[in-house]
């Protein structure tokens, strides 16, 4: 009799064990599902859902066309139409090359303006291109030029060979910036009509301010805008991320692609949403209705950096995750 109990005995235990095990997991699943419905809760309602949301892909393009040099340098742009009723292009953040700049004076035929107050040197461009380098960056409508100054100025030491390709970063003061309405009326479009100028923009973070603060009348001169946003990490400044993109949105503008730029490390997790921590966006009119079937990686695109061991390891970031657009 004691020998015939062992398997009954053995079932019993192995039923408790496997029950046990069973119970664990589902302890353990639900408290994963408790944290993820924690997470979604916290950014349901934030400046960080609704800066997310304002970047989601709307605009449809017929024709998308890169400007610019291979990998980091080149930006899409919607062609449709692109080549009638412009008068002007802005390049803002140059540091002594401009593929896009050069692009966009040589293809469409129209004058250029390019502004960076660190750097010096003139970049390469086409013989029949009419260009205007201006040693100047731009400062946010309510901002501080002298302020600015101080905090981008750097010391002479070890300025080095950056010194001998016209980086100029420790001789910046506060008359090396101006604002865009002041910069408009030097380059003579201050009466330009709305959607006849181009805007690129790359200016280190600058650009969340200047948008916040820039009046609706001197976006709306602009047809296209491409910016490359950064640090996106940094969530304590989302309210002011979120100023800034429906400042943009005010004036008419809606995404039409992104690029996540592979050197600005991780992928931005905020609750069920994701997205590169530096992107590349090119706005374009805004539709009646955002469309639903924007591919999200075009042809065009190309990884910022190629290197294996830095950013991304040189391949492009995955699609960003963002929250529907009521």
């Amino acid at each position: 009799m004691k020998v015939a109990l062992v398997f009954p005995l053995v079932a019993c235990a192995a039923g408790a064990l496997l029950r046990n095990s069973a119970e664990s997991q589902s302890l353990a699943l639900q408290a994963q599902s408790q944290s993820l419905d924690h997470k979604i809760q916290k950014y349901a309602d934030s400046p960080t859902r609704d800066f997310l949301k304002t970047l989601r892909l709307c605009a449809p393009c017929k024709k998308y066309e890169r400007f610019g040099e291979d990998n980091d340098g080149g930006y899409a742009m919607c062609a449709d139409g692109l080549d009638k009723g412009l008068v002007a292009a802005y390049s803002y953040g140059i540091n002594g090359f401009d593929g896009w700049g050069n692009a966009i004076a040589s293809r469409l035929h129209i004058p250029l303006e390019e502004f960076d107050c660190t750097n010096a040197k003139q970049p390469v461009m086409c013989k029949t291109c009419v260009r205007h380098f201006h040693n100047q960056c731009i400062l946010s409508n309510n901002g501080d030029a002298e302020a600015t100054a101080d905090a981008i100025r750097g010391s002479t030491e070890g300025e080095g060979d950056a010194a001998k390709e016209g980086a100029t970063s420790s001789h910046v003061t506060k008359d090396s910036f101006k604002t865009l309405t002041q910069m408009l009326e030097e380059s003579g479009n201050a009466n330009a009509k709305e959607r006849s100028l181009l805007l690129k923009i790359d200016v280190e973070s600058a650009e969340w301010t200047i948008f916040a603060e820039e009046p609706l009348a001197n976006l709306k001169k602009f047809r296209q805008i491409v910016v490359e946003y950064h640090w996106i990490h940094e969530q304590q400044k989302h309210e002011l991320y979120d100023k800034a993109v429906k400042k943009i949105e005010a004036a008419g503008f809606s995404v039409t692609h992104m690029h996540g730029n592979n050197y600005g490390g991780e992928m931005q997790e905020f609750g069920e949403y994701s997205i590169p921590n530096v992107i590349e966006v090119t706005y374009i009119q805004s539709p009646k209705k955002c469309s639903s079937h924007i591919p999200y990686h075009l042809d065009t695109d190309m990884p910022n950096s190629k290197d294996t061991t830095w950013g991304w390891r040189g391949q492009e970031m995955p699609d960003a995750v963002l929250p529907e657009k009521l």
